[in-house]
């Protein structure tokens, strides 16, 4: 046992990142579970009290009635209960922050930041890994974010939409899929950056940002929006979040493990995807708000049918793009 952590260190910390993510996840998906409600029901007693002490603030009385206009804008820009209010404010101010990530993250690989260091440090830490049983895993992990799968599950769910009569649902998922998509294909074009050296499947792309870790969080992503709008239990919308994130890491995590990407290249493309996914996630909501979209639909057996059929085929999909996808392996 020694002897082996000896030899395989790269693959013993491996290990030990791939158990700490899943704790991680356990433990944040028990406590909310436990606590989420209460949590929340907390969160929306304080907001209303700040709210109230604010109105009464002598100050805050002299600005309404000197700009009555102004403030009566703002108000409206933190009103809860319709979308132009609250949830259109937190998605712009997510977008934006997001948007000051990636340009951070752009200056810092095109200066050769200390990022690149680090890149250097895990590419070269996880080429010693290309002889090892848990490629195998991994290549099967990154599958899943490939482009004939990706494209597949794009179908499947649009079909599974039309069947529940909520086709502008599609409007959501085309809009994080393809413009996630789009933007990263600029982005590679505009850098140019190379892969990694001891790159092992070969890829005809440039690598920032990643376009796994991209589609990973704009398509997985926007399905668990999708599961968790459907859903009606409160746990249950918890273990789909919990999951999803999980499949977001193990994607992330395999591009880097099989060198497809640097860490920065990965990093990058959860920020595209997820600036991609909030803007689709504002549309929905948008959209439900002017009654487009019913989210407590009763589903029949022939949809539930539909539903098992489309995992049951991109399992099989994942399976076979595996296998196909090792034979370009570099020796």
């Amino acid at each position: 046992m020694i002897q082996f952590i000896e030899r395989h260190p790269q693959l013993i910390s491996l290990g030990m990142v791939l158990i700490f993510i899943m704790a991680l996840l356990w433990l944040v998906q028990h406590l909310l579970i436990r606590y989420g409600k209460r949590a929340l029901a907390l969160v929306s007693r304080a907001d209303l009290w700040l709210r109230e002490h604010l109105a009464r603030l002598p100050m805050m009385v002299r600005l309404q009635r000197r700009y009555p206009a102004l403030f009566g804008f703002i108000t409206e820009r933190f009103a809860r209960g319709h979308f132009s209010g609250l949830i259109l404010t937190v998605s712009t101010l997510l977008n934006i922050y997001i948007l000051a990530l990636f340009a951070g993250l752009v200056e810092d690989v095109v200066s050769a930041d200390s990022i690149v260091t680090t890149d250097l440090f895990v590419s070269q830490h996880m080429s010693v890994l290309r002889e090892s049983g848990i490629i195998d895993f991994f290549i099967l992990i990154t599958s899943s974010g490939s482009t004939p799968v990706t494209c597949l599950i794009i179908l499947l769910t649009a079909i599974l939409c039309m069947m529940l009569r909520q086709p502008y649902i599609i409007i959501g998922l085309l809009i994080s899929t393809i413009g996630s998509t789009a933007f990263t294909f600029i982005n590679k074009m505009v850098f140019q950056r190379a892969r990694p050296i001891d790159i092992l499947l070969q890829e005809h792309t440039y690598s920032f940002p990643s376009g796994h870790a991209t589609i990973s969080i704009a398509l997985y992503g926007f399905l668990a929006y999708m599961m968790i709008r459907f859903s009606q239990s409160f746990v249950r919308q918890v273990r789909i979040l919990s999951l999803a994130l999980l499949l977001f890491l193990l994607i992330g995590l395999s591009r880097i493990v099989l060198n497809e990407h640097y860490l920065s290249d990965v990093i990058g493309g959860f920020l595209v995807g997820s600036l991609w996914l909030i803007i689709a996630i504002s549309i929905m909501e948008w959209l439900t708000a002017r009654s487009k979209i019913n989210w407590h639909v009763s589903w029949s057996a022939h949809q539930r049918y539909m539903v098992w059929f489309s995992v049951v085929a991109v399992l099989i999909a994942i399976f076979v793009y595996a296998n196909i996808y090792q034979f370009p392996l570099l020796t």
